[in-house]
């Protein structure tokens, strides 16, 4: 039990000292206020915007079954009856991997661009989604 209290304490201090180090960077930069060298406020909501997507995708990555049936119906008629499923089982799989990378990760950006952009498109199950053709 003092083992898992002190690595909570150890994860804390570790975040909290990472938190600060762009303070210390402003003393080293000659820089008067700590608004001239980082704007957590932009970065903050991304980051958190980032996890609250990727937890979100996780729990409703089951809603894409009933999705790409009723999608792919619509686009292809019965067929989509059998195919549906398919697509739902694998659009499910996916949902779920972009979903914990973008939970793991929601601290970094997506791309050298610094942006919080999503992976996955549609962005969330409930979005509109891409219309397919069969070719």
């Amino acid at each position: 039990m003092m083992k898992k209290h002190f690595a909570i304490a150890s994860l804390f201090l570790a975040l909290f000292t990472i938190a600060t180090l762009p303070a210390f960077a402003i003393h080293d930069a000659g820089k008067e206020y700590i608004q001239d060298v980082v704007e957590p406020e932009p970065w903050l909501g991304e980051a958190s915007f980032k996890l609250l997507r990727g937890i979100t995708n996780i729990a409703t990555s089951p809603v894409e079954i009933p999705k790409q049936i009723v999608v792919t119906t619509a686009d292809h008629g019965v067929s989509g009856l059998a195919i549906g499923p398919i697509k739902g089982i694998g659009m499910t799989v996916m949902r779920v991997l972009v979903g914990a990378w973008e939970t793991v990760t929601f601290l970094l950006p997506n791309s050298f661009e610094n942006d919080y952009e999503p992976i996955m498109n549609p962005e969330f199950v409930w979005n509109p989604s891409v219309r397919t053709e069969f070719r």
